[in-house]
């Protein structure tokens, strides 16, 4: 028991000398507004609207400017999430020859879709949402009405997805996918030579600077050189991508998908036999390239088999998200291979 006018030392709340914030205890906030950003871009940009519906194409096509505030309180291990943003983005629609995905493209409009209000306060209503068209025309009032009618509804759901991402936590939670349920720790600040105690901290580091290896096998019932030259040519990118991409197909040349979410560079090109490429996700870090080394072999004419091995793929992203493998395993199986074999028709 503790005597008359002193304290009991076990009930006063001290600061700890590593500066942690145990539990979420004490009043924290976290700007969210750059990993909001980020996560917009991913969710939105690309997005495919109408496909081959009266020969058109209709898509998201850049998000232009995420404005505003989003951050995440923390007090007494509870989360309280506050937002007041502005959010613009592009739409683009394309007519195409003969109502094919790799159809020439006949004529195109554009316009935007502007969100001027999303904020926590009215987060029991739907937000405005604004289609406008660039210009004037028979085509553009077209695809206007159609992003009004489909487009419209779609949007919004992709950005309830951000908003329940950031109800629950955000990028400290892993909003974006299958991230650790509990926030990554920092690093306590340490001294070179505050080494004694530091296993478990070797360890962290270690998983902070590992790495991963991807391996697949995938079939496909073309030439070795009709599948080489889809995974070159920027046109045929985009068309199995269905978003803006660049390619230049020399060793030495950088490249880019999926509006700039995957980005790298050309290493070793062998047509119809062999790419290697520098390759890694936007959210990966400036510095965290991974290696893509693409065998081809046909055993017998129109039948190929390909084989990847992705080397270096970082163990989480710049966000702390650690599905970074099988965000990458989910990109090659269904959004780049599953495509080329329902854009071109060469599946199984």
């Amino acid at each position: 028991m503790a005597k008359v006018n002193e304290a009991d030392a076990r009930w006063i709340v001290q600061e700890r000398e590593d500066g942690a914030n145990v539990h979420g205890w004490h009043w924290q906030e976290k700007d969210c507004l750059p990993w909001s950003k980020h996560r917009l871009k991913t969710l939105l940009e690309g997005l495919a609207i109408v496909e081959g519906e009266s020969c058109m194409w209709i898509k998201i096509g850049k998000v232009e400017s995420v404005t505003g505030e989003a951050y995440i309180n923390t007090r007494k291990g509870k989360k309280i999430p506050g937002y007041e943003v502005e959010v613009k983005m592009t739409w683009v629609g394309e007519v195409r020859e003969g109502g094919k995905a790799d159809g020439e493209v006949i004529s195109n409009a554009d316009g935007g879709v502007h969100f001027p209000y999303i904020a926590d306060e009215n987060a029991d209503e739907d937000p405005e949402i604004r289609i406008t068209v660039s210009k004037e025309g028979p085509l553009y009032s077209k695809c206007r009405g159609i992003m009004v009618d489909k487009g419209r509804k779609m949007v919004l759901e992709k950005v309830n997805v951000w908003l329940k991402e950031l109800h629950s936590g955000g990028p400290a939670q892993g909003g974006g996918g299958g991230a650790p349920d509990a926030p990554k720790p920092k690093p306590a600040a340490s001294t070179p030579a505050a080494a004694a105690p530091a296993a478990p901290k070797a360890k962290k580091v270690n998983e902070e600077k590992g790495t991963r290896t991807l391996k697949m096998t995938e079939k496909f019932v073309c030439r070795a050189g009709d599948i080489y030259d889809v995974l070159t040519n920027q046109q045929r990118i985009m068309a199995f991508t269905k978003a803006p991409a660049e390619f230049e197909p020399a060793v030495g040349g950088k490249f880019s998908m999926f509006s700039g979410s995957v980005v790298g560079e050309n290493v070793e090109m062998v047509p119809g036999e062999k790419l290697v490429q520098k390759w890694k996700f936007s959210n990966w870090g400036a510095d965290k390239f991974s290696t893509v080394t693409i065998t081809f072999k046909e055993p017998e004419p129109g039948n190929t088999i390909i084989s990847l091995v992705q080397s270096g793929i970082p163990d989480e992203d710049e966000f702390g998200n650690h599905n970074v493998l099988d965000q990458t395993e989910h990109g090659w199986k269904n959004l780049i291979f599953g495509r080329i074999r329902q854009v071109f028709g060469y599946g199984v």
